[in-house]
């Protein structure tokens, strides 16, 4: 099978509890491959040295350098056999460079990252991997994916590196440099806690989630806070491209309350008159026209406007005619 050392393949082994054939779930096997497509994508425009935007006329030959072809599925954990461009894909006249061979760099360019080589980091490769990660649940639903390939014809050996949690982990940090956390306060709901690890997740009122740590010291705060309303004090972290808060490093906790009514549990129910409410609060309701205050008016044109105020007022919010319309 596909044993052509002018072609190299990759074997992409997914390692975790549902990751068997017929159990593995048909969206992992396309997230997979697309997720791989787009890594080596990336590395493409390294290999190229070329800007990732504004690179248009490079696009359709980044494209057929990172299209995988499917080649079969092995047994044992899912492993899926992907097959890099051969050397008969067609040749881009402005490069020199053939589409399989810079498909063959590529390969190589995002494998010296994930074993972590000297100067093989790249935000945006890294990000593609980070990303990859986080569509298969590496440290969550699965376990694992391990890559490993043949080396570039004439070159013996074979090349394989694993992306687990720690991987995934370290390419998020890589694909979002750090910005100076800032102390501030967060508003919104804890919804679930992690005590062995000291984390917790906050959900804010736009409906967006942010990761929380804290200190063994703080462990009952965020266990009596769970599931209510809380205002977190601490170092936030926010994501450099999206500017949205994305991790907080708790200080203090401070448990916040909806505003109360100061009123009796009795007392919410009634629907007093408004005549009830006049004695209640010792007022009439009524207001004598004349005694408002209008000093810039001259004698007649105060005496004009009260009279055209009495037409046009509704007879029953004229004096001695107060409504007995019951409120809520």
């Amino acid at each position: 099978m596909w044993q052509s050392r002018l072609v190299r393949i990759i074997r992409a082994r997914l390692e975790g509890a549902e990751a068997e054939p017929g159990r593995i779930a048909a969206a992992d096997v396309a997230r997979l491959i697309l997720g791989l497509e787009r890594a080596i994508a990336s590395a493409a425009y390294l290999v190229l040295r070329r800007p990732r935007r504004g690179a248009g006329r490079y696009a359709q030959v980044i494209e057929g350098a990172a299209r995988l072809r499917f080649v079969g599925v092995e047994s044992g954990s899912f492993v899926e056999v992907l097959a890099l461009p051969d050397v008969g894909d067609a040749v881009d006249g402005e490069l020199p460079i053939r589409v399989a061979d810079l498909s063959s760099q590529a390969l190589d360019r995002l494998l010296d990252m994930l074993e972590d080589r000297p100067g093989a980091a790249d935000p945006e490769l890294a990000s593609a991997v980070a990303q990859l990660a986080a569509d298969l649940g590496i440290g969550e639903r699965n376990t694992s994916v391990a890559l490993s390939c043949d080396r570039p014809p004439g070159v013996p050996g074979v090349r394989r590196v694993v992306i687990d949690a720690s991987v995934r982990a370290r390419m998020q940090r890589l694909g979002s440099p750090q910005v100076p956390a800032q102390d501030q306060e967060l508003v919104g709901t804890l919804v679930e806690a992690d005590f062995e690890r000291n984390t917790a997740r906050l959900r804010l009122p736009a409906g967006s989630s942010v990761d929380v740590s804290f200190s063994a010291e703080l462990s009952d705060d965020i266990h009596e806070a769970l599931r209510s309303k809380a205002r977190l004090v601490g170092a936030v972290q926010y994501n450099p491209r999206t500017s949205e808060v994305k991790s907080v490093l708790l200080r203090a906790l401070h448990r916040t309350w909806g505003t109360q009514l100061a009123l009796g549990s009795e007392s919410f129910w009634d629907s007093p008159t408004f005549a009830e409410l006049q004695d209640a609060q010792g007022t009439t309701g009524q207001v004598t026209m004349s005694d408002l205050a209008m000093t810039d008016l001259t004698d007649d044109e105060r005496a004009a406007f009260l009279a055209a105020f009495e037409q046009r007022l509704p007879r029953k919010f004229l004096p001695g005619r107060c409504s007995s319309t019951r409120t809520s």
